[in-house]
């Protein structure tokens, strides 16, 4: 039997976790719940645990440090983390605590059980498990490996375009074009995205190499902790911040511009356009300018003949229209990649300024065909 915990704030998210893994895990043992990190703590003090499924937003201890006290007490137990947000910064906080897997909510039921099982099986005591998954793709040395004639043509010419616009300092145009490359490799109905986003992030650090540059320590380290790892859709925009950061390097060495424009408008659109997944403010942009918000406010409208805001919503609603009509993406997961409010107020916010609501648009305009972004003749 395998001693597992639940570390979930919302009861009835608990209730289906341990639900799926009672109904489909023979030796699933759960010994334990928690509403948050006071009840998680006394669980660490009290039971043996093989096994810890923790959300991350529960009230203080939060589940962060709760996984840090479980390495700090030097426990073997399997960590699992669960998080409504694919933020890149619980991402980074998960490696460096060695969590064994990040599951974005709402979880599948395959990929949980596919984590569990796979967690378990690889514990120092662990007994035959009684569900089979479909077993993960090596962790050797992914980012290193060989590809396919067809896949090196295709990233060949992804390299060719990305040194292209980075020699022009063309900042915005790249990150667009960075990502709507990875949004074709997770529309493919007929191969696992996993191989070809691997491929995806060698080609972009050898453009790194190729330019004389070395990658951030933190950085190398997040590529290289890829290898092991699913890669699925809840990986996306995971992927999509890292793919951002490789950019970054490109163009912070580039003296002629990119990040860095002498403009103070330029830069507050390459800031807009690198960090709207985020979240972005005037207080934000005007920090990043290195102005004061009331002084940025007077100077974007002056020059962009629009208010800050304006400019803002509308760069996420053209944004929303190109997930919609170029990615698979529930429409749940594309009010949160733009940080709208949630799910309703961005229904809302997009029917107002398009006239149809996310679902009528991703019916009348989504892409019958999926293909590389075009590249210039």
């Amino acid at each position: 039997m395998f001693n597992i915990v639940i570390i979930e704030d919302e009861e009835l998210e608990r209730r289906a976790l341990r639900k799926i893994l009672e109904a489909n895990l023979d030796g699933a043992n759960i010994v334990g719940e928690a509403r948050n990190g006071n009840e998680a703590v006394r669980l660490l003090d009290t039971v043996s645990i093989d096994l810890m499924l923790v959300d991350i937003k529960i009230p203080r201890p939060n589940g962060i440090e709760i996984i840090q006290m479980v390495r700090d007490r030097g426990l073997k137990t399997k960590v699992i983390i669960l998080t409504a947000y694919d933020y890149f910064e619980i991402m980074q906080s998960a490696i460096h605590l060695k969590a064994d897997n990040f599951l974005l909510k709402p979880v599948r039921t395959d990929d949980l059980l596919s984590a569990v099982t796979e967690c378990l099986r690889a514990s120092h005591s662990a007994a035959p498990v009684s569900l089979t998954p479909a077993a993960p793709a090596p962790a050797d040395a992914v980012l290193a490996r060989p590809s396919a004639q067809g896949d090196a043509t295709v990233t060949s010419d992804v390299a060719v375009e990305i040194t292209r616009l980075v020699d022009q300092s063309a900042y915005r145009q790249c990150l667009g074009f960075v990502r709507r490359h990875l949004e074709t490799i997770y529309a493919r109905k007929d191969v696992a995205p996993r191989r070809a986003i691997l491929e995806y992030v060698r080609t972009m650090v050898q453009i790194v190499a190729d330019r004389g540059l070395d990658l951030p320590s933190a950085l190398a380290c997040q590529i290289d902790a890829l290898a092991p790892q699913r890669l699925d859709l809840h990986s996306h925009f995971r992927i999509q911040e890292l793919l951002y950061q490789i950019t970054d390097v490109l163009f912070e060495a580039n003296e002629a511009g990119g990040a860095h424009a002498s403009g103070r408008i330029q830069d507050v659109l390459n800031f807009i356009e690198r960090n709207i997944h985020k979240g972005v403010t005037l207080d934000d942009a005007a920090d990043f300018a290195h102005i004061s918000p009331c002084y940025l406010s007077r100077l974007f409208r002056k020059e962009m003949n629009m208010t800050f805001i304006s400019y803002l919503k509308k760069q996420r609603i053209e944004r929303a229209k190109e997930l919609l009509q170029d990615s698979d993406l529930p429409i749940t997961n594309v009010s949160l990649d733009l940080s709208f409010q949630d799910a309703n107020y961005f229904c809302k916010a997009f029917k107002k300024e398009v006239g149809l609501s996310p679902s009528e648009y991703r019916r009348r305009y989504r892409c019958p065909a999926v293909g590389s972004p075009a590249l210039p003749a």
